[in-house]
């Protein structure tokens, strides 16, 4: 008799028997465009401390259309997580007080929360350009 541990074979591209399984993978994935887009981000922010001239360098580099593409990209998946979230949240984690909220109530909440955030930044860096 063997000591050892049944493993199960696991082929590397489980993912892709169901389309449930696939849309999760792509949700997950969304991670790594925010990953790259952050570490763009702080390289402009080291090219800003390098004086002027490497500053606008990197400004020249996004506005290359291969990092056009990348910023709608990154944005496209941040959006596809974002609402993923949002209708995925009431349903991990109900609210209670007194009795059950209701779902659109969350959602409804979590959506307007989203959209005063995104408002109040648009609303400083329009500001701020002025």
């Amino acid at each position: 008799m063997s000591r050892r541990p049944y493993v199960r074979p696991m082929p590397a591209n489980w993912f892709m028997s169901k389309p449930a399984y696939r849309f999760y993978m792509v949700r997950e994935a969304s991670c790594v465009f925010n990953l790259v887009y952050g570490l763009n981000l702080f390289a402009g922010l080291w090219q800003l401390t390098n004086g002027a001239e490497a500053w606008a360098g990197w400004l020249a580099l996004q506005a290359h259309p291969l990092m056009i593409v990348f910023a709608l990209a990154t944005l496209a998946m941040t959006l596809l997580h974002t609402v993923t979230f949002v209708e995925m949240a009431p349903r991990v984690m109900p609210q209670q007080i007194r009795k059950m909220i209701p779902d659109n109530t969350v959602k409804a909440a979590m959506f307007g929360g989203i959209a005063v955030v995104t408002a109040a930044i648009i609303g400083f860096t329009a500001m701020g350009a002025m």
